[in-house]
């Protein structure tokens, strides 16, 4: 069993066994998470050279998602598992919190929420746009205006769903999501507070990448390192409550 010695005795009126019931789940979807995502980590970086050929112009891009169609369908339908999992975590984790910091952990599981619709949409731009765009791209029989007007499409969707999933999903309100969940770890003490201060750590680097919105350059490498100390918290809190046990009662 996991403890801390920070941990504190909190009144809980909740059934015990169903309280545990909910660690337990949501341990066993944090991992889950992590484990799907890595599907995409596999499947695409092998076939497209991912996450570093989301930079790469359309000359490039577009041929590989119609050479590798099989291969991007797997990857990015994983992608868009592993993203919609962090909807129900969210509302695991409120219900792990709310008894002891039911704002605080309102306002994160609103934010879990939006991530996890955010990410979708940026990622269902490769499941259904992209192959449209590219089968349009290298249709032999396609002029070279076709060809820039498909290129143009090409960067357009991947500007504005690249925002809406990279920046606003995977970066922004997942950044403002895993700060609440530490804030409500530090000051509840329901699970280890190293738990808390690692993600509010996980939390500052994962949100980073926003700021190329500003006009900061961020390099892919900063990218990928954001996103994986992040999953390292995901894998870690999961673990932590898979062992952990609800506060006990007070009378």
């Amino acid at each position: 069993m996991v403890t801390s010695p920070t941990t504190r005795t909190i009144t809980n009126t909740a059934n015990p066994s169903s309280h545990i019931a909910i660690y337990r789940i949501a341990g066993v979807l944090l991992l889950a998470q992590f484990a799907i995502f890595l599907i995409p980590v596999i499947v695409l970086g092998n076939a497209i050279n991912w996450p570093a050929s989301l930079g790469e112009p359309a000359s490039v891009v577009l041929p590989l998602i119609t050479e590798q169609s099989g291969a991007v369908t797997l990857g990015y339908f994983s992608y868009m598992i592993s993203a919609f999992l962090i909807i129900p975590i969210s509302v695991l984790l409120y219900r792990i919190f709310r008894e002891h910091a039911r704002t605080l952990i309102g306002i994160s599981a609103a934010m879990g929420l939006i991530s996890g619709v955010m990410k979708i949409l940026g990622i269902v731009r490769w499941l259904v746009v992209m192959p449209t765009i590219a089968a349009i791209y290298l249709e032999p029989s396609a002029s070279a205006a076709t060809r820039d007007a498909a290129a143009v499409a090409f960067v357009a969707f991947n500007e504005y769903a690249g925002g809406v999933g990279e920046l606003l999903g995977v970066a922004f309100f997942s950044g403002l999501w895993t700060s609440f969940v530490a804030v409500a770890i530090l000051r509840t003490g329901v699970l280890p507070r190293w738990i808390g201060w690692f993600g509010l750590i996980a939390a500052f680097v994962v949100i980073y990448p926003f700021a190329s919105v500003f006009g900061i350059e961020m390099g892919t490498v900063i990218l990928v390192g954001s996103v994986t100390l992040w999953q390292l918290w995901m894998i870690t809190t999961g673990v932590v409550l898979l062992f952990s046990r609800p506060p006990q009662h007070t009378s």
